[in-house]
């Protein structure tokens, strides 16, 4: 036997005891986040630091380098800063509270999204969405792919840009591929903006979890109705502009299959949040943290209706294995977002008592800055980084925690919140450095950049104008 032949199964326990170490890890993590929410006990902050720093070593030889390199900075900088006495161990314990708690955010949302890849129902309304007559496909392909978004993240992207492609037969007639080519444009358009529409509403997206987190006077239930406004919005002018981009087609009506079948994705969405109202109202919690405890267990009951037919004994075997084999794979396939998240969230915290309010304020005074154009700044500033590939989660928190520094700023909550979460939309479609727009531009046959530019650059340039219009208008 050669030695290769020997090595491999070593290697390959190696492997998952790692993996299955790096998972516990997150787990103690997300339970130390647990508790701090429910009791302001002081060992949960250290115990979910070490963790933390356990889970980066075990998976540091697979974590990218740029993500190594923020690893390396967030421990680096509060050293520096603790031991220039410039901060206190106070506020690394509530950077690494807030590190806890985006590990909480990815590793609960991770069971949700487990749970969809495997849905039945998630492969049959993708189906039902992309065989949908032209006239009313754009929109339905907006509101699904917005619906699966909620549920699945990025993965929705690979579940109908799939589904699309294969919609779109080869063909070597000249007529049909200029036919094809402009329906599988509307149709993977459609999908990423409606994809891109999550961060202005979703409590299952990052940007809702940076809002909240960096405005402390706002919560999720104040917000969520002025950002579903938004959401409709941005869908239908979406629709609006596409309606008039193509002539009606003349083709054969078809029949993509009933809508009701909808209909259940439109409940489970709307359950996540609903469920989590019900338990916060009855604990006295924030709605957006019992929305991340009740996550996984909607999660674990989806799995375990896929498996409906079986005997009980059964169907317990299978989640069971499934947990065992799957979770783990799951969990630390996130090491580069668990590492962005927590370094992101925790240099945010130890940088804010830095800024000087006062010298703040009095910049924005002398330089008669208005409220208007304050926000357009750094709407402008979140675009310009994101162009040039900063990652937004270090832009905007950054940005949000400088602001709430800021005495007697009297721009509202829902403004602050409203801006951010409509230019992280905007770019999430426009920016080449994305990964929604890297992703779904792989099923189109062209590059990121002229997909963004070109195909979807006339919606983002609108939109954005619309919101600083507005701003002006209003502030």
């Amino acid at each position: 036997m050669s030695t290769i032949a020997l090595s491999r199964p070593r290697t390959t326990d190696i492997t998952l005891v790692s993996r299955n170490l790096a998972t516990v890890s997150l787990l103690t993590i997300s339970a130390c986040a647990i508790i701090r929410e429910l009791s302001p006990v002081q060992w949960s902050s250290p115990v979910a630091g070490i963790a933390l720093l356990l889970f980066v070593v075990l998976q540091w030889p697979r974590i990218n380098l740029t993500y190594r390199i923020f690893a390396i900075l967030a421990p680096a900088l509060a050293t520096s800063l603790w031991l220039a006495e410039m901060i206190d161990g106070a506020t690394v314990a509530a950077g690494l509270d807030r590190a806890a708690f985006f590990t909480f955010f990815l590793t609960s949302l991770a069971v949700l999204r487990e749970s969809a890849k495997s849905s039945s129902l998630v492969r049959r309304c993708g189906r039902v969405l992309v065989n949908q007559p032209p006239g009313r496909r754009y929109l339905l392909m907006s509101f699904g792919s917005h619906l699966f978004s909620v549920m699945l993240n990025i993965g929705a992207l690979n579940v109908l840009g799939t589904m699309i492609r294969r919609a779109i037969r080869p063909s070597s007639d000249p007529e049909t591929q200029r036919i094809g080519g402009i329906r599988r444009r509307r149709m993977l358009t459609a999908t990423l903006r409606g994809f891109c529409g999550v961060p202005l509403w979703a409590p299952t997206s990052v940007t809702m979890l940076l809002v909240l987190s960096g405005i402390p006077d706002l919560t999720w239930e104040q917000y969520a109705p002025l950002g579903l406004l938004w959401t409709l919005l941005f869908i239908l002018w979406g629709a609006i502009l596409d309606r008039f981009s193509y002539p009606k087609p003349k083709t054969h009506r078809v029949s993509g299959g009933g809508l009701g079948q909808l209909i259940p994705l439109v409940f489970l969405v709307a359950l996540i949040p609903g469920l989590a109202y019900v338990l916060a109202q009855i604990t006295g919690l924030q709605l957006f943290s019992t929305l991340l405890m009740c996550a996984p267990v909607i999660g674990i009951i989806w799995i375990w209706v896929q498996y409906r037919g079986l005997r009980t004994r059964v169907k317990g075997g299978l989640l069971l294995r499934r947990v065992r084999r799957s979770f783990p794979e799951t969990f630390t396939n996130q090491r580069n977002e668990v590492v962005l998240f927590t370094s992101s969230g925790f240099i945010g915290v130890i940088l804010i008592p830095l800024i000087d309010p006062e010298a703040a304020s009095a910049f924005l005074v002398q330089a008669d800055i208005s409220n208007a154009t304050l926000m357009v700044c750094i709407s402008l500033i979140m675009l310009t980084f994101s162009f040039i590939g900063i990652n937004a989660i270090i832009t905007v928190t950054l940005m949000l925690g400088a602001l709430q520094q800021i005495p007697n700023l009297d721009i509202s909550p829902l403004v602050q919140a409203s801006v951010i979460a409509i230019t992280w939309a905007i770019f999430a479609g426009a920016s080449p450095f994305t990964a929604s727009l890297r992703f779904i531009s792989s099923f189109s046959d062209v590059s990121p950049i002229r997909f963004g530019i070109e195909w979807n650059g006339w919606f983002s340039a609108s939109a954005l104008a619309i919101m600083y219009i507005t701003l002006y208008a209003l502030l």
